[in-house]
């Protein structure tokens, strides 16, 4: 068994944190092991992921290791822009503090386009199968959550911070008693992940799919 290191945007900068938000960091965590290991379709890998913090800590672990196999992070950029995001990590004020990736490594960094969310909006009857999994009454069942405005007839990576998007149909259509459903990225996501469609989502998204290609191009 190979085992490749994944570094993940996202997580928290400290270890000075409450008992549930490390839990909820752990379990984001092992929705994207499951998550990516899904992806790979390799039994004899296993992609162990770890929670990198924000995107600039993220990238500098990623840059400062030559055991990890890749990075992937948020793009906050459309799909024809991706390559700007590598100029986000230069520093013209303060050169020191440049994160410089490696050329030959810049092929390992993968993106979430625009956010991690945009996976969850691409297939919104993940949010069904969370809202079961959760408890949550479906407001308006005879509706479609596609269509509503904020991702009806949208291509979803030019959507930008599906996020909040995310966040604007959690509490249109779900709710438990009075109060409405919310999103939290520690919290929801890793249940989320876990009512994806991996193949259908490989279909629509070509970051994963070169991420997977990567990952079957790796020898024993």
């Amino acid at each position: 068994m190979v085992r490749l290191k994944i570094i993940v945007e996202g997580g928290t900068y400290t270890n000075d944190i409450s008992a549930e938000t490390a839990s909820n960091v752990e379990s984001l965590r092992q929705s994207l092991h499951k998550f990516f290991n899904k992806i790979s379709k390799r039994d004899d890998i296993d992609i162990c992921i770890f929670m990198g913090s924000g995107y600039r800590n993220a990238a500098r672990l990623f840059a400062s290791s030559n055991s990890t196999f890749g990075l992937f992070v948020d793009s906050d950029l459309p799909p024809a822009t991706l390559n700007k995001w590598f100029d986000r990590l230069v520093n013209d004020a303060n050169p020191e503090m440049t994160i410089i990736i490696p050329p030959e490594r810049m092929q390992y960094v993968f993106f979430m386009i625009q956010e991690m969310e945009a996976w969850f909006l691409k297939q919104p009857g993940c949010l069904d199968r969370w809202a079961e999994a959760e408890g949550y009454v479906r407001k308006n069942p005879e509706l479609n959550i596609s269509d509503h405005s904020v991702i009806r007839g949208k291509d979803i990576e030019n959507i930008t911070k599906p996020s909040e998007k995310l966040e604007i149909l959690m509490k249109r259509f779900f709710f438990k008693g009075e109060k409405a459903a919310k999103y939290g990225k520690l919290k929801t996501a890793p249940i989320l992940l876990d009512m994806l469609d991996v193949d259908s989502l490989l279909f629509s998204d070509s970051e994963l799919r070169r991420f997977a290609s990567a990952i079957n191009k790796r020898q024993q």
